[in-house]
């Protein structure tokens, strides 16, 4: 059985965490017999699941994520890449001038703008194209019949990340809520929500937002119990 996982820093060491920690890492140790596949990075966002590859003719753009690995079941862990508040929307053209000035004049607007709350529409990944990447994705998972997909949902933030920029958990609710409303059209796919920071688990990130090893434990705890739920193949 293969099972592909694609995610972003979330996923990788680094934030309290040694490789060891990791849940891909532990499902790997529980489950010798099964071919994890790993595409992890940082800075990740859900274009690398319909931009990654050239499609070759074949398949689709996007098929080195999917239909040249053939997965019988997948863990996503993409969306807060997509979603946060950004100081700058690089896609607009007064971004694009101003980095043609003098450096010094660049880091003084960036300081400028750190004074002032992120605009929250400010984000790598809009939620329009947010939905298209993952409709487009789940349509072709269906099409190859991949047999369980688990989507573990954008973390609730915790208070250091929201300190740091106000506006970050809206938009975690506001994807999260995409996700949602699109797996319910798929009877293949389950959304798990393992973080969510509260007063009884407030040790599950070291910096607000990135799972130390509590934090991992939680998402590998999640994913195997999701994982063993009935149906044919399951683990």
């Amino acid at each position: 059985m293969k099972i592909l996982c694609i995610g972003d820093s979330l996923s990788l060491p680094g934030h309290g965490n040694m490789y060891e920690d990791v849940w891909f890492k532990k499902l790997k140790i529980s489950f010798p017999e099964y071919d994890f596949i790993s595409f992890f990075k940082r800075h990740l966002t859900t274009e690398v699941l319909v931009n990654m590859g050239g499609g070759d003719g074949l398949y689709p753009t996007g098929a080195d994520c999917l239909e040249h690995y053939m997965p019988d079941k997948i863990i996503l862990q993409l969306g807060i890449v997509d979603c946060a508040p950004r100081l700058i929307d690089e896609k607009k053209l007064i971004w694009k001038l101003i980095r043609r000035m003098p450096n010094v004049f660049v880091e003084k607007y960036i300081l400028h703008l750190k004074k002032k709350p992120r605009n929250p529409e400010n984000v790598k990944v809009s939620v329009d194209e947010f939905k298209n990447n993952l409709t487009n994705y789940f349509n072709r998972c269906q099409q190859i019949g991949v047999k369980q997909l688990i989507y573990v949902a954008i973390p609730i933030p915790g208070k250091k990340m929201i300190d740091k920029n106000k506006h970050v958990r809206v938009n975690v609710e506001k994807y999260n809520e995409v996700i949602e409303k699109l797996s319910n059209n798929y009877d293949f796919i389950s959304v798990i929500y393992p973080l969510v920071e509260s007063e009884n688990n407030s040790n599950i990130y070291d910096d607000g937002y990135h799972p130390n090893s509590v934090g991992n434990e939680l998402v590998y705890n999640s994913i195997m119990k999701t994982l063993r739920k009935t149906g044919e193949n399951n683990i």
